[in-house]
């Protein structure tokens, strides 16, 4: 009798079990339902924190507008200034732009473009370009552990230097590169040369995003 009892209560154990398999698989296909009710981007297309914090921006200065990639959480002043010089028959022009830190102005990125009345290779040839580099950072009172190296700039080949302020310790980023320019004459439209100067006091993550994603364009 008593192995009967057995017997019943081990059937309706059995039973519960069964049942509550069944409503946890029951479940579990209600839940697969709506799971797939959702539109999933697919891989890669999820934002990341840095792709929501870096937009592209542009500026418009004289004949120039520069477009680079900028964190949004940086905020910055602009500022723009002109300057003429001749060198023998060649006229020479230059158009800066400054984009300084509001919060901390000892941070400041300052695009230059040189432009030249007359083609001539020397202007923005190797030699050219490193002399531009080391007396951009000597007039920013540059002293200290001074390098120089070859790199790429909007598919360019141009120069890039670094080295660290004096007495301050702080370091000073310059890029130079040639840049595509014409001069619109009554004649016509004729090829010219141009150089791209880049300064840099911000930090290194920042002054390599812009030297990455910098691109000037002539749009006068």
């Amino acid at each position: 009798m008593i192995g009967y009892e057995l017997d019943l209560l081990n059937g309706n154990i059995l039973e519960v079990l069964i049942l509550n398999i069944r409503n946890l698989n029951f479940l579990a296909m209600i839940l697969f339902a709506l799971l797939a009710s959702f539109s999933w981007p697919a891989e890669g297309q999820f934002p990341s924190m840095t792709d929501l914090t870096v937009a592209s921006v542009k500026e418009e200065y004289g004949k120039w507008m520069v477009e680079f990639n900028w964190s949004d959480m940086d905020e910055y002043d602009r500022s723009v200034a002109h300057g003429d010089s001749t060198s023998g028959r060649t006229a020479i022009h230059t158009d800066a732009l400054s984009l300084a830190s509001s919060s901390d102005r000892s941070k400041a990125i300052k695009v230059s473009v040189i432009t030249y009345s007359q083609s001539d290779p020397s202007h923005v040839n190797a030699s050219s370009m490193a002399a531009l580099a080391n007396s951009t950072l000597a007039k920013s009172g540059v002293c200290q552990d001074i390098s120089i190296t070859d790199r790429l700039i909007e598919d360019r080949k141009g120069v890039s230097a670094s080295g660290y302020k004096c007495p301050t310790g702080e370091m000073v980023y310059v890029a130079v590169y040639p840049v595509l320019y014409h001069l619109d004459r009554p004649g016509g439209v004729l090829a010219s040369d141009a150089m791209g100067l880049i300064l840099s006091t911000y930090d290194p993550e920042v002054t390599e995003r812009f030297l990455n994603s910098v691109k000037i364009i002539q749009i006068k």
